[in-house]
């Protein structure tokens, strides 16, 4: 797990101990605020489904389908998270970038997801509660309609308390992937299937 994916991951779990590290509303937030600016309902939704003919020349590829949505949420004073400072005090913090993932694989049917939330530093990382792994997301240069998706390990269900956890590992050919800019409203009806 690379530093901006570590730093990600541990954000998350301390979220869901109700802290985050100090610095989260400066330079942590940088990139992902250049990435999806601030705003009410505020989403970015990018995607890319691999035809038969680029899976058969990449046979090792297991990931044939993959929708990326983040959101930039806004937090009332109840939701408000608290960040440790750096003087030991704390003080709260009224928004979060959230993101969800959906991935067909070449050997399940149904459709894998995952969730969690994101965090920049050096790069853009997203990751899942408690050690469940994550991406890193790097915006293309030039290419305002592009990001590249990095996975080292992610874990995913086939939806909201549906069957069992699984590991959706970057192999050999599933370790970086290229999506573009999709219509919000695919990233709105998979998050609608999920109950978001």
């Amino acid at each position: 797990m690379g530093p901006p994916l570590a730093a990600a991951t541990v954000g998350c779990c301390f979220l869901l101990a109700g802290q985050v590290p100090a610095g989260s509303d400066g330079p942590d937030y940088i990139k992902l605020k250049a990435l999806l600016p601030p705003g009410p309902d505020a989403q970015a939704c990018y995607a890319r489904t691999y035809d038969p003919t680029y899976l058969q020349q990449h046979p090792q590829q297991k990931v044939t389908e993959l929708i990326l949505s983040l959101r930039y949420d806004a937090l009332s004073e109840d939701e408000a998270t608290l960040i440790a400072k750096e003087d030991g005090g704390t003080e709260k913090q009224y928004f979060r970038y959230d993101f969800t993932l959906a991935a067909k694989v070449r050997d399940r049917t149904g459709t894998l997801y995952a969730s969690g939330d994101c965090a920049s530093a050096e790069g853009i990382g997203c990751g899942v509660d408690c050690d469940g792994g994550g991406i890193e997301i790097e915006p293309m240069a030039g290419q305002d309609d592009s990001v590249l998706v990095r996975l080292e390990r992610i874990r995913m269900t086939l939806g909201c308390g549906e069957g069992e956890d699984m590991e959706l590992e970057g192999g050999e050919a599933d370790k970086v992937f290229k999506l573009s800019k999709a219509p919000p409203a695919l990233c709105t009806s998979m998050e609608a299937k999920l109950g978001k």
